[in-house]
């Protein structure tokens, strides 16, 4: 599975399901002790059954392994549900909101998806759109950079004497597109709402690379440095784009993602 959220709505299902993730890591816990019987038995006969014993103790030892990940991301779930349930109970909207998202490589992970409140009302907009678009924290920090560097998130920001417009500086024909994309969704092209609209119409419709590297990368610090990078050469094209490529991929690893970095589990 890709970047997909995961957000239970009927919170009486809490205390169930905290109650099943329990249960579970006490199956899981009684198979590792199994696994460490058996790797014992097997290290004191070593001596008599050579190779074959070796063979055995590595694939126990896989075995372990594999059990060790899966017992962390059950943990990682039954934490979530406690603290979702708690955050909901004592009132706490964005906490509550909280979903669980299955990143890359099937990796359990956290974000806010909405309601998210830095004290940056424009950067929390952008960010809370994203989200509820699908995007990860790593490929929203490479958004939140290169936003930064062109408009500073001014949406009627004019640039490039007069050619370019918004918080992406749409160029000559890219703004022509953004107009009549706004005006045929009735959208008002000089609001922050309006542009977001059309960045994500113009990332899935005009740059699939862009977009598939967006929705699969990473959400770690590295991934926003690389969805940073990905963005400039392939999305925004400045000049010098890869220099800038770089400044912009240290701007989302260094700044953006220390506030709106999810917490990996």
């Amino acid at each position: 599975m890709g970047n997909e959220n995961i957000q239970v709505s009927d919170y009486g299902a809490f205390s169930d399901g905290v109650s099943s993730i329990n249960t579970l890591n006490t199956d899981f816990a009684s198979s590792k002790t199994a696994i460490s019987d058996c790797q014992s038995t097997l290290d004191s006969d070593a001596v008599f059954m050579g190779p074959i014993c070796d063979s055995c103790m590595d694939a126990f030892s896989a075995a372990n392994s594999k059990i060790n990940n899966i017992t962390s991301d059950f943990s990682a779930v039954g934490d979530y549900l406690v603290d979702t349930a708690n955050s909901y109970q004592e009132g706490d909207k964005a906490g509550s909101d909280a979903v669980l998202r299955i990143g890359a490589n099937s990796k359990v992970e956290t974000a806010t998806v909405s309601n998210v409140s830095t004290g940056n009302a424009s950067k929390d907009a952008v960010y809370n759109y994203l989200a509820n678009k699908g995007f990860n924290n790593a490929a929203i920090c490479g958004i939140l950079a290169n936003i930064e560097h062109e408009s500073g998130f001014d949406p009627t920001a004019l640039g490039d004497n007069g050619t370019s417009y918004g918080i992406c500086q749409w160029h000559n024909s890219r703004w022509t597109n953004l107009k009549n994309y706004c005006a045929a969704n009735n959208k008002d092209v000089n609001s922050l709402e309006g542009q977001l609209d059309y960045l994500v119409y113009e990332l899935e419709h005009e740059y699939p690379g862009v977009y598939n590297t967006l929705k699969s990368v990473p959400n770690t610090e590295q991934g926003a440095y690389d969805a940073a990078y990905k963005w400039t050469v392939d999305f925004e094209i400045p000049d010098n784009s890869e220099s800038r490529g770089i400044d912009r991929g240290n701007t989302a690893k260094s700044s953006y993602w220390n506030t709106y970095g999810a917490k990996s589990i």
